[in-house]
């Protein structure tokens, strides 16, 4: 076991599509502190000239939303990495490395060489699903990192660092909902043999064109039962992920935490019990 994990994070460190999507994780960081610097300005110039969006639906697409208060007074460092985190660019990144990562060793043979070797081949699953939880936290820690350099380069002095615990809190459970995307996009590329196919339907959920699905579940059982207060949205990996912020409560932080453990398990366990049943071609 402990060699295939050495395998597959020297397929992970030497594979040039990793290298690509860290360039990328830096160019989104330093692109979305750039868009959000320009709705600081356009509100010192004109405070009526962004809109903060107060309805609790989600919107359709990419988008980040500058607080007001920040064009008159200081940015903390732990509420712009929340804005920045919360647009899903960093969970489109994670879907497009683990689809491909995925499927890599499907086209270069990989895996039907070293296949016989592993009589017990749930032991596939965990070395690649290792191999991904690190560069989803590599990808995390860098995007969180520009994100702050970033700040600095466009704000100075008026970036100023609140409490770190909150900070920490929020990252640990973006994290887990980060890792649990790239989970269920792992069991979409393995079941569908695909990385087009689960490329796609991450980048779609991540752009929030489910989200008319989601009003629908949401209408369907407020029909049925008027008196539940039900969002399916605090039951999905995106709704969370855009939804979370880093004031959240901790009951909010907890439900995030285990949506992600949950995606993250169920997804890996039927990624095993896919690769064990199936033919390795």
């Amino acid at each position: 076991m402990f060699n295939l994990i050495k395998m597959d994070m020297h397929r992970l460190l030497h594979s040039t599509s990793t290298w690509i999507i860290m360039l990328f994780v830096i160019i989104l960081a330093v692109f979305s502190v750039a868009m959000t610097n320009t709705d600081i300005q356009m509100l010192e110039d004109d405070p009526s000239s962004v809109v903060t969006e107060t309805s609790e639906e989600r919107q359709i697409g990419i988008y980040v939303e500058a607080d007001p208060e920040w064009a008159t007074g200081k940015i903390e460092i732990g509420s712009i990495i929340s804005t920045e985190m919360r647009s899903g660019l960093l969970a489109i990144l994670c879907v497009i490395f683990t689809s491909i990562f995925t499927n890599a060793d499907q086209k270069n043979g990989y895996i039907k060489n070293i296949a016989g070797q592993f009589p017990h081949r749930g032991k596939l699953i965990t070395s690649k699903f290792i191999a991904i939880a690190v560069q989803v936290f590599l990808m995390l820690f860098v995007f969180t990192a520009v994100t702050v350099v970033t700040g600095f380069v466009f704000w100075g002095n008026k970036l100023y660092l609140g409490p770190v615990i909150p900070i920490l809190e929020f990252l640990s459970v973006q994290y887990l909902l980060h890792l649990g995307f790239a989970a269920l996009m792992m069991l979409i590329c393995i079941l569908t043999c695909s990385s087009a196919f689960s490329m796609t339907a991450g980048i779609l959920v991540c752009s929030g064109l489910v989200v008319p699905i989601y009003s629908m579940i949401n209408k369907f059982v407020a029909d049925i039962k008027p008196n539940w207060n039900f969002n399916i949205n605090n039951y999905v990996l995106d709704g969370n992920i855009i939804g979370i912020s880093l004031n959240a409560v901790s009951d909010v932080l907890l439900r995030g935490a285990i949506v992600g453990i949950a995606f993250t398990v169920i997804s890996v366990v039927l990624s095993t019990v896919i690769i064990k049943r199936r033919d390795i071609r």
